[in-house]
C-alpha cells in the first residue's frame, strides 16, 4: 500500500521516494537515506541515473550498496512512480 503528498510517495513497506524537483530524488529505506541523480522529462516521466545509486547519507555510508541492492532500490523507485501514474526511465 503506498500513500502520496504531492513529491513523496511513502509505500507500506518501510521506503519511500521523494523528487525534488527537475533533478533529483531522495530515497529512504527505514533510517537510510540517499540521493539519487534523475531528471523530470516532462510532467509523467522521469529519468533515473543508476549510476549515482552508490551509498547511503552519513552514517550508513559505509555500508555496500552491490548490483542486487541497487536493482531494488531501482525496482522500488518504479513502483513509487507507477503508483504516481509516471513512467520511470532508466539511464
Amino acid at each position: 500500500m503506498f500513500k502520496r503528498t504531492v513529491n513523496l510517495v511513502e509505500s507500506g513497506e518501510g521506503y519511500s521516494v521523494e523528487v525534488l524537483g527537475r533533478t533529483g530524488l531522495r530515497y529512504t529505506e527505514g533510517e537510510k537515506r540517499m540521493h539519487i541523480d534523475s531528471e523530470v522529462l516532462n510532467a509523467s516521466e522521469i529519468a533515473v541515473v543508476e549510476s549515482s545509486i552508490q551509498a547511503w547519507d552519513s552514517p550508513f555510508e559505509a555500508e555496500v550498496i552491490d548490483d542486487k541492492k541497487r536493482a531494488v532500490i531501482l525496482e522500488n523507485i518504479r513502483r513509487a512512480f507507477t503508483f504516481m501514474n509516471a513512467i520511470m526511465e532508466r539511464w
